[in-house]
């Protein structure tokens, strides 16, 4: 598996461009540069373990620089890549090497690129110092090529001490348009800035005679970011456990490159359906262009090994007022690079090549993305190439193994034979549903499935109307991917996200109220995030007599379905489903209509279909917890559906 990095960077100052971060104005996007909405080519878009992603512009040419994600002994050398498109992608090896700086020896940490003087500087921390006795910090090194290779530049490091507590590591470099260069970096929780001279290898001093400045925001760890779009300043930086879930991307907004900088937003956190560990992160600018990038590194879902980092991007948007909107994490691949990227195979034979995924036939042979959706829309183009069997799409999958029918989850395919399918595996095939359906050995058909609770819809070229809909709880959450039985296909243009069509949740992402939760992080908006994935901490839950939950759907809207799930489907015991429960509409929040009345429930998610009803609000009443002694009521999700 790998991993998608970039950043881009653009200055003012000079026809070179810098690195680090990016100096641009807000205008209309122009047609020049690649212009996409994510990695459409996969994320990641680069093969092995890397981290802290830095990128500099030259000419027409994207160079990302990251740190080599290995042990800290093992952290010897940096790698580049370079590409014109952001989708093919070319590798350099060694850019940089401890052999190249007499004193690095090892932790060869997040290199910072910039252009200037008709030279190529590249920054770097080394040797992780843990007191200023040590040997280490910052250091510079020189070239004539954005690959190299880069020697060391003043024999020495750069930054080597401690300065008001901040660790001499995670450095970005920032050229503003009057052409004063700064350095930003720090590690344990504090940030600092330095000016750096026009020689770029030498430190300046602000106008009151200090070298080191602090500008530490809220929340700071390490990993600081600055670019300039507007004319305004924006700092990121890492929050969390670099190892942990919890590593995220905040953001501050100054009129000054040197700040206040207040803490505004997390711009970037994990999702529990696509990967964790989402920080350390760079910003991309398309040059002459309002096109923005956030590049970081983040961990597969089934990693464990903190060193595991695999380098992503998605595309960055600001609202009308100069802020930034949370990043989602899209999941998207059209295979032009033909690689196949953080796709795993399980049976068969698997190629990327033509700008498809290439599958010989076999009994059963799986194609699986690291993912973990429960509720989404899965769209992929499905061309049998050959044989008389089948090819589709499998979801929710989960224990995947090589076999005609080793996994847990469920599968949607087309065949010759003249029909689609949708069936139910678990080491056995158990047929759910099919329909009639031409099928020509050769022609492309775009295949939808929707799966939101337990209601599952499938789609083949009329992405509107379902040629099979049918309710099944069997499975709530699993990976994507892909799958043939003795037929050869060729699979294009993958995506999954969020449901759409008429099975969107209209509950999700709205105001939530409730009764006094158990625990802080377990309040009301944990039962409308549009996850039960996120363990046990991903639930509204109240331990008071009578809990309650209500959510606002913003407008009155028509109502054909609720779901809720409990306990059991966010992997909690069966006993702690809820057992007795009632719910109500009210388009004013006082005067309720009771619609759905439920006692003596066991399941794990319930499905409460109902007609003639519409309201603003939706409110859950609880009157029986759990099925057995415990007075806590646990909803991971209410839905409701138009």
């Amino acid at each position: 598996m790998a991993t998608l990095p970039m950043k881009l960077a653009t200055t003012a100052l000079t026809a070179l461009l810098a690195v680090g971060v990016a100096t641009a104005a807000p205008r209309a996007e122009a047609a020049a540069g690649p212009d996409l909405p994510t990695a459409v080519a996969g994320n990641p878009f680069v093969d092995g373990w890397y981290a802290d992603p830095d990128t500099i512009v030259h000419g027409d040419t994207y160079w990302v620089y990251p740190t080599t994600s290995k042990t800290y002994a093992e952290q010897t050398y940096l790698d580049a890549f370079s590409s014109q498109d952001l989708v093919h992608w070319t590798k350099h090896s060694n850019v940089l090497t401890t052999a190249a700086v007499s004193w690095a020896e090892y932790a060869l940490w997040a290199p910072a690129p910039i252009a200037r003087n008709g030279r190529y500087y590249l920054y770097f921390a080394a040797n992780d110092i843990q007191s200023d006795s040590a040997l280490g910090g910052i250091g510079v090194a020189v070239a004539d090529h954005p690959a190299g290779p880069y020697r060391d530049a003043i024999g020495r490091p750069l930054i080597g001490r401690f300065h008001h507590g901040a660790q001499p590591i995670d450095q970005d470099v920032f050229i503003d348009d009057d052409g004063q260069a700064y350095l930003y970096y720090g590690g344990w929780g504090h940030a600092n800035v330095v000016k750096l001279n026009p020689d770029m290898v030498s430190l300046g001093t602000f106008p009151d005679g200090a070298t080191y400045r602090e500008i530490t925001p809220a929340g700071y760890v390490e990993g600081p970011q600055m670019f300039k779009r507007g004319g305004k300043y924006y700092l990121m930086w890492s929050e969390g456990g670099w190892t942990g879930p919890d590593y995220s991307v905040s953001y501050a907004m100054a009129d000054s490159p040197t700040g206040p900088f207040t803490r505004l937003d997390k711009v970037l956190a994990q999702d529990p359906a696509v990967a964790r560990g989402s920080g350390h992160n760079s910003v991309a600018n398309v040059p002459g262009t309002d096109i923005w990038y956030i590049v970081y590194h983040r961990r597969p879902l089934s990693e464990t090994d903190g060193n595991h980092r695999q380098l992503a991007y998605d595309r960055l948007h600001f609202n009308a007022d100069g802020t930034i909107r949370r990043v989602a994490m899209k999941v998207q691949d059209n295979f032009a690079d033909d690689n196949a990227h953080g796709w795993r195979t399980y049976g068969g034979a698997w190629t990327a090549s033509g700008g498809r995924l290439q599958a010989a036939g076999s009994a059963g042979g799986k194609a699986l993305l690291d993912t973990n959706f429960g509720d989404f829309t899965q769209d992929t183009d499905v061309t049998i190439t050959s044989g008389g069997g089948d090819a589709g799409l499998v979801f929710r999958a989960t224990r995947p193994a090589v076999g005609v029918d080793s996994y847990a989850g469920y599968y949607a395919g087309i065949t010759p034979a003249g029909h689609v399918v949708l069936g139910r595996a678990d080491n056995s095939w158990t047929p759910l549903a099919s329909a009639p359906l031409r099928v020509d050995v050769g022609t492309t058909h775009r295949l939808r499935v929707t799966a939101v609770g337990a209601s599952i819809k499938v789609y083949v070229g009329d992405l509107t109307t379902p040629k099979i809909s049918v309710t099944d709880a069997t499975f709530a959450s699993g990976g994507n991917g892909v799958r043939v039985f003795n037929a050869a296909a060729a699979f294009d243009n993958v995506a999954v996200g969020p449901a759409v069509g008429g099975e969107v949740n209209l509950a999700q992402g709205r105001p939530a109220t409730g009764s006094t939760p158990c625990a802080a992080g377990e309040g009301p908006e944990k039962a409308v995030n549009g996850t039960v994935t996120g363990g046990n901490t991903d639930k509204f839950c109240s331990a008071a007599p009578g809990a309650w939950l209500t959510v606002d759907l913003g407008a009155t809207r028509s109502i054909s379905r609720f779901e809720v799930a409990h306990a059991q489907a966010g992997g909690e015991d069966a006993g702690f489903n809820t057992r007795a429960f009632s719910l109500s509409v009210s388009n004013d929040g006082t005067a309720w209509r009771r619609v759905v009345d439920v006692t003596g429930n066991s399941a794990a998610t319930t499905v409460h279909p109902v007609t003639g009803v519409a309201g603003r609000y939706v409110r859950l009443d609880v009157s029986a917890p759990t099925g057995n002694a415990d007075i806590a009521t646990r909803v991971y999700e209410l839905r409701a559906f138009g």
